[in-house]
């Protein structure tokens, strides 16, 4: 019996009918059910078609429309799997900002199978990057430690390698005027190929939109993406 890693309880698993039959290998849940509540799904049913914000409706939300407005003539299409509330927040704060690799477990089968199952296979799935002094410290890329067996193509990078203020300390406008940090580092132009991208958590689409216009200008016909939370 393993204990939860968010509180320290111990998980108790109660193997049903429905497992036994279905041939399945069993795997041990690495967070118990009350930490796991804490989490809020999203269903595609309710959610902004440009930025996958949860909402009462299914029309773009104003930020959306404001990206639109900016000239986006064609927006992401995000999709995620969790709303951004405090017990994701905690998550990020653990996980993410403190490093704490082992709470990759926590969402990494379900991601891992959210991004496989949400396309079909002739995408490429590129990863948001990590600067070079934030890989040093943290030892690892967080959003590569989300996926498992998920073939990712490794196409952008930070154009310098000096330190930068990090998106999670900036004000909505100063996240807004941030100018342009990725450099396509690719063998050869995306000619006609469509790309998905993936990040941990969709806030203003900034991050993202930066990155779809660098793989633009490198052939890419199409650019979306998935995020863990929104």
């Amino acid at each position: 019996m393993d204990k939860c890693l968010i509180c320290g309880r111990e998980i108790k698993v109660a193997l049903d009918l429905k497992w036994l039959f279905s041939l399945q290998p069993f795997k041990e849940p690495v967070i118990c059910h009350n930490c796991e509540k804490n989490f809020k799904a999203i269903s595609d049913k309710q959610t902004c078609p440009g930025c996958g914000r949860l909402q009462d409706d299914q029309l773009p939300c104003k930020d959306c429309q404001r990206w639109s407005k900016m000239g986006e003539a064609a927006l992401l299409g995000n999709r995620a799997l969790y709303v951004y509330n405090e017990a994701m927040k905690s998550y990020m704060q653990r996980y993410k900002f403190n490093g704490d690799y082992q709470w990759r477990l926590i969402f990494q089968d379900k991601f891992s199978q959210f991004v496989t199952k949400s396309y079909c296979k002739n995408v490429l799935y590129v990863l948001i990057p990590v600067d070079q002094i934030t890989y040093k410290t943290r030892g690892f890329n967080q959003v590569s430690g989300l996926l498992q067996n998920v073939k990712v193509s490794n196409l952008l990078a930070f154009k310098t390698t000096k330190a930068h203020i990090k998106q999670s300390t900036k004000t909505r406008q100063a996240r807004m005027e941030t100018a342009q940090p990725f450099k396509y580092c690719g063998k050869k132009r995306l000619t006609g190929q469509k790309v998905i991208l993936i990040d941990d958590i969709y806030t203003t689409g900034r991050t993202l939109y930066h990155a779809k216009h660098v793989l633009q200008q490198n052939g890419a016909s199409q650019v979306r993406s998935l995020t863990l939370a929104r």
